[in-house]
């Protein structure tokens, strides 16, 4: 047999066997119910971050301070988000930023806040010139608040806490979160919220 059929088989021999192997598909969570259930990695995903901000949120609406906010008369009080500070060492900024937009709608919702626009909140964190890793400056927020007529500040940072040994890996992941009042300084609420992930020989 030359050589040029011998290697047609050898192809034709590689797709039947590529044909008959099961392939991938593509799916939606709501072609797969538990999709979202298994954890694919030791890194954040969607479902940790909404789980720990959750946790921060339930803590924010059973607070003494919301408790005070929502039985006060008068104009709601303005508040606004800062970004989600990336203490990690994972690219997670994108899914912080959609946190942002989580925590208003709960706000406004609540019908107890008025919420600044956006491009006020972008003014503000020009001037305080954030970036990553760096400290949320209370002092120059609280002045720069008082502008432009906020009353609250909700800041936060999410850190992580990686150990290993020769077969597993354990990562904590903390999101620390609370309200400042732009009038005092004074943090009147805050909470950390905590969730682990693994990766463990079964």
């Amino acid at each position: 047999m030359n050589r040029p059929v011998l290697l047609a088989l050898l192809f034709g021999a590689l797709v039947c066997t590529a044909c008959s192997a099961p392939q991938p598909t593509y799916v939606r969570g709501s072609d797969l119910p538990g999709l979202d259930d298994p954890a694919m990695s030791t890194g954040l995903d969607r479902r940790d971050l909404e789980e720990l901000l959750d946790d921060n949120m339930y803590s924010f609406f059973n607070s003494r301070f919301y408790a005070g906010v929502s039985t006060q008369r008068g104009e709601a009080p303005t508040a606004a988000i800062m970004p989600m500070e990336n203490w990690t060492t994972e690219h997670i900024e994108p899914q912080l930023h959609a946190l942002i937009g989580m925590v208003e709608t709960q706000l406004v919702e609540s019908g107890n806040f008025r919420m600044i626009a956006s491009e006020l909140r972008e003014q503000i964190l020009e001037e305080l010139n954030l970036q990553q890793g760096a400290e949320f400056d209370q002092a120059r927020a609280a002045s720069l608040g008082r502008q432009l007529g906020v009353h609250y500040f909700v800041t936060g940072r999410v850190i992580d806490n990686s150990e290993r040994t020769a077969n597993a890996r354990r990562v904590q992941y903390f999101m620390f979160m609370q309200a400042i009042s732009v009038e005092t300084g004074e943090i009147v609420w805050q909470n950390e919220a905590e969730l682990t992930k693994g990766l463990v020989p079964l």
